[in-house]
């Protein structure tokens, strides 16, 4: 089946998974520009309550007609809000090709592919203070992928699971689809063994999900291949019904014998398990 063109109702409403405060440019990159174009759509802000009576009327002379939100829009997508610099998008490390054919028990695909899923925190000026937190698999020794709206701003990133802890730097970025490399500068990682193409995956599939929701670091979820989606950029999308919680991103996304299918990205606003992985396989084109 011909995955279909992600619908504007979908892009208009998604929600990142790391902790979002000051990722809206972020987030406004990863919808197509023909779904900018049709207004503000940004993250809403911290809630302040309704305002009060004397402003009520002064806000209603303020809201703005749908041209001037366009051109605000506009503006974004032409770097009038400049996003921190990172490096140029390349590909680091070659892709897993171990694919194994065999089912597992979750018990038994839990313990192969865990300990090549790394909690991601994002330090402030090298502190211990975590300012924003996911989770990146390992694809190489010493490589792992991971969404860039958990790594933007860094200045300092570890990785870290059960056994081990490492210094990392982000070495190839893609903003716009929102995936990062990252390598780690100490210390070997365990990578996933295989990589499954995104052309191979049928809907109904049994998926599971391994990252840190809320900081629980390792977690296991599943859910089915609800849907195979692709954006205007021609990114390619595993929609889920396995559950995602904020600091779900940059986990991994496993098909049911262990393989690597997609890192778990956003989920929609006011839904019920309206969940979505970008396909591992892009983070090789």
């Amino acid at each position: 089946m011909r995955p279909f063109t992600l619908a504007l109702t979908l892009a208009a409403s998604f929600s990142c998974l790391s902790g979002c405060a000051g990722t809206q440019e972020k987030l406004l990159a990863l919808i197509p520009a023909q779904v900018r174009e049709y207004g503000d759509l940004s993250l809403p802000k911290e809630v302040e309550g309704p305002p009060p009576p004397e402003r009520a009327a002064e806000t209603r002379a303020q809201a703005k007609p749908m041209a001037a939100t366009k051109t605000k829009t506009a503006a974004l997508q032409t770097g009038a809000l400049a996003l921190p610099a990172m490096p140029p998008w390349s590909i680091p490390a070659a892709k897993p090709s171990r694919i194994s054919r065999t089912s597992l028990t979750p018990r038994d695909l839990f313990e192969k592919v865990s300990p090549s899923v790394y909690a991601v925190a994002v330090l402030r000026n090298g502190a211990q203070q975590a300012i924003s937190q996911g989770s990146a698999v390992a694809v190489s020794p010493t490589v792992a992928i991971t969404n860039c709206h958990i790594v933007a701003n860094a200045r300092a990133i570890a990785l870290a699971n059960a056994t081990a802890n490492y210094r990392a730097e982000v070495v190839s970025a893609d903003r716009v689809t929102d995936r990062c490399y990252l390598r780690v500068l100490d210390g070997e990682l365990e990578p996933v063994q295989g990589v499954r193409d995104y052309t191979s995956l049928v809907i109904g599939e049994t998926v599971y999900t391994i990252g840190s929701p809320k900081g629980l670091v390792n977690t296991l979820g599943s859910g089915l291949v609800s849907g195979l989606r692709r954006t205007e950029e021609d990114i390619d999308l595993i929609q889920i019904s396995a559950p995602l919680s904020e600091g779900s991103s940059g986990g991994g996304l496993f098909d049911e014998r262990g393989n690597l299918i997609g890192v778990t990205t956003f989920t929609i606003r006011d839904s019920q398990n309206l969940n979505f992985a970008i396909a591992a396989s892009q983070f090789w084109r």
